[in-house]
């Protein structure tokens, strides 16, 4: 530049607008339109409510964000037979209640129509899909999620996709070199996808996933390992460890139930560390009306005293299961108690 030419002001701002811009382009152009963007381009997520009712009022509580947050995925952790499809059952159920859409993946091939009517879902409103590989199970998700017209997706389960055949590689995957990749480069690439297709959508998703106990070699204890490899933990925005604590004998006579523990051990949108206890029942799964009663009367939503239980000035029973047939019958009082026992206490955290 000579010593008479002059720099227009702003004119080094535009050049590097256009050298972005150029960038921009080119990685559009080689990778796909949503790998980049600016971020005042990004579609916001309106979801109806932060988050859906998982069915148990004391998990809901022990989040911190009143349940199963939408636009992300939560998973359900724990060793075989320790409720963790129960509990996926009955957060269908619920969100069903509320009025939402659902739908089950069920990658395992054990869906029971039977336990799902007696969590109380509706099987006639209820999708079912039974996908044939894993890279089916990994599309139906990412489809199924995309629509935006589920409420809570539920997934069963993640250790079922290395059962499942791998299936073809779809042309979208840019790695021809795999011919049969194996389930944890799969599920990651899966959930990758996925976990993007929600940002937009009112969808929660929830997937269940086993523990195992693997010994060391040197001595050490033994160690709890995901069967379904890491890739869930990672994109998983909350992950719930389901421990039986003791099983409970039925007082009407009929199979025990199980007490288990419900622990938030990872919440990228609020505090982990939040405890809860649940009871699980063959035959009917959760039971809500007595769990309400249980958590209003530990914060001092519900009374109890010679007369019996009351609560907001209304007798609900002498007895507990009284009390709890008095809420199940008054949806709006059980509303209001249910309200008033998310808004008061703090719940209680895990050591």
């Amino acid at each position: 530049m000579s010593e008479g030419a002059v720099q227009m002001p702003g004119s080094s701002a535009s050049r590097q607008a256009r050298r972005i811009e150029t960038a921009l382009r080119a990685i559009e152009a080689r990778l796909g339109p949503d790998v980049v963007r600016r971020l005042r381009a990004a579609p916001d997520r309106a979801p109806a409510a932060p988050a859906i009712a998982s069915g148990s009022l004391a998990l809901d509580r022990a989040t911190g964000t009143g349940g199963l947050p939408r636009g992300h995925v939560t998973e359900l952790v724990g060793a075989p037979s320790s409720g963790k499809t129960t509990l996926l059952y009955a957060a269908l159920a619920a969100a069903q209640r509320s009025g939402g859409l659902v739908a089950l993946v069920d990658a395992e091939g054990t869906a029971d129509p039977a336990a799902l009517l007696a969590c109380g879902a509706d099987l006639e409103t209820l999708v079912l899909a039974q996908p044939a590989s894993a890279t089916d199970a990994l599309l139906l998700l990412t489809i199924l999620a995309r629509c935006g017209a589920l409420d809570l997706l539920g997934f069963s389960s993640i250790p079922a996709l290395r059962d499942l055949p791998a299936g073809r590689m779809r042309p979208t995957v840019d790695d021809h070199s795999l011919a049969a990749p194996d389930a944890g480069r799969l599920m990651a690439r899966g959930l990758r996808v996925l976990t993007a297709a929600l940002t937009t959508g009112p969808t929660a998703v929830i997937a269940t996933n086993e523990l195992a106990w693997v010994r060391e070699a040197d001595g050490a204890p033994d160690t709890p390992r995901s069967t379904g490899g890491r890739a869930l933990a990672h994109f998983a925005a909350l992950r719930i460890l389901v421990e039986p604590l003791a099983p409970l004998p039925d007082p009407r006579g009929g199979v025990p139930g199980l007490r288990v523990a419900l622990t938030v051990i990872k919440h990228k949108l609020g505090i982990p560390g939040g405890r809860a206890v649940a009871d699980l029942w063959p035959g009917r799964g959760l039971d809500p009306a007595a769990e309400l009663l249980a958590l209003a009367l530990a914060v001092g939503v519900v009374a109890r005293d010679w007369r019996g239980y009351h609560a907001d000035g209304i007798a609900l029973g002498q007895r507990p299961a009284d009390a709890a047939a008095t809420l199940l019958a008054d949806p709006d009082l059980a509303t209001r108690v249910r309200a008033a026992v998310l808004a008061g206490g703090t719940p209680p955290r895990a050591a």
